[in-house]
């Protein structure tokens, strides 16, 4: 599969993962929490969650317990609300004679529960599981099809009884992802070829999310730097590198051979320096996306030069021209404006690192700039690479081509 499709695949998934309304809360809850590692990434499910704390009487319902179960999993401030709902769900009867069956099949919101239960203390977890793997079992027995809502059920099970089961690998990876399920190379591979089988296509926005979850995982698994645990350190050190790089970048003062033309890969704007870190980066990295979409702010549509989500990380690229101090400042001020808007809540990024070519050379100033641009919010590092000095436009226009 080529990388354009690769990335296509990736907003496809993201659009069919996107929040329905039209879906029950903890249908909504689990997109939410499957894709984040922290409430405040979704803002909407901050929202769900205190909704379904605040449910009493006739108006709680089994929905809001598996709601506040994938909260308290991310959010330890759920604690007593999902504890006051579990005790709540184990008083009530299930597999009753002549009643429809409601929470005791329902794969979201079980799994909802039992993502609460393994962020419970020892003694509450032994307790909750004694009640909840019997419930399980049972469920799981009923001679229903293997669809994605027994998944949803086996994985449950698999969570509370810490033990093996027939769970989708999609699935599996993605909780992987969250620490709940171990994975084996064999369940990686095919979880790949799940998703882009597009098996599953129809089973909605919780696959969806599910699957956009599991590759982002598998993709970052798939680094070729520091194999499944690459991280923004790694890609600091990367980019630093490229001055080293640039010992061999093509500018010539000659043919190098009689068939050839003359090579000068002149470095003129901010897009040729994107050009250059895609370069670097693409095959090391294999979610990285350029100029990608953030979160709208109203009619602004904010995009960043470079990003890979899967480090939710951010490459802003600066070019600076000739110019005086004010050259610098502007510099610092734009970064600081970008940050703003793309470490905004819910963005999915936390992390900024600022590149920055310098295309007048202006190493005496480096280090300032350096320092005023690591201490704006979010800015991990910051790297200022010189315009090589080999790289002399006046050679450019006695040889005849454009400056």
């Amino acid at each position: 599969m080529t990388d354009v499709s690769l990335w296509d695949l990736r907003r496809s998934l993201a659009a069919a993962a996107s929040d329905d309304v039209g879906q029950p809360p903890h249908a909504r809850a689990f997109a939410a929490w499957i894709q984040s590692v922290r409430m405040e990434q979704v803002p909407l499910f901050g929202h769900l969650a205190t909704e379904a704390a605040a449910a009493n009487g006739p108006a709680l319902q089994t929905v809001h317990a598996a709601v506040l179960g994938y909260a308290f999993n991310l959010d330890s401030a759920f604690n007593a609300p999902f504890i006051a709902a579990l005790e709540w769900l184990r008083q009530r009867q299930y597999f009753a004679p002549g009643r429809p069956l409601t929470f005791e099949v329902d794969g979201l919101a079980l799994l909802g529960t039992v993502a609460g239960v393994a962020h419970l203390k020892d003694d509450e977890r032994t307790s909750a599981r004694a009640w909840l793997e019997p419930l399980l079992r049972r469920s799981l027995g009923s001679g229903r099809l293997a669809d994605w809502n027994a998944s949803l059920i086996a994985a449950a099970l698999c969570i509370i009884a810490q033990e093996p089961g027939t769970v989708t690998d999609d699935l599996r990876v993605a909780l992987a992802a969250k620490s709940l399920m171990p994975v084996t190379a064999a369940s990686r591979a095919t979880a790949g070829d799940i998703i882009l089988g597009l098996v599953g296509s129809t089973d909605g926005m919780t696959r969806a999310a599910a699957q956009l979850a599991a590759l982002t995982y598998l993709l970052r698994d798939a680094s070729t730097l520091r194999l499944g645990s690459a991280s923004v350190e790694d890609v600091a050190r990367l980019l630093e590198g490229v001055a080293r790089s640039m010992r061999r970048w093509a500018w010539e003062t000659a043919p190098r051979t009689s068939r050839s033309s003359l090579a000068r890969w002149e470095v003129a704007n901010e897009y040729h320096v994107q050009d250059m870190l895609w370069a670097i980066l693409a095959p090391v990295f294999p979610d990285l996306d350029d100029e990608e979409w953030l979160k709208s702010l109203g009619p602004h549509h904010p995009r960043a030069d470079l990003a890979i989500p899967s480090l939710e990380l951010i490459i802003e690229v600066k070019f600076m021209r000739p110019g005086g101090p004010s050259v610098f400042s502007s510099t610092i001020k734009e970064v600081a404006a970008d940050a703003s808007t793309y470490l905004q809540e819910g963005s999915g990024y936390q992390h900024i690192i600022a590149f920055v070519w310098d295309d007048a050379a202006r190493t005496e100033e480096h280090g300032e700039l350096r320092q005023g641009l690591t201490r704006i919010r979010g800015v991990r590092d910051a790297i200022i690479l010189p315009r090589p000095s080999k790289m002399d436009r006046t050679s450019v226009k006695s040889a005849g081509q454009p400056a």
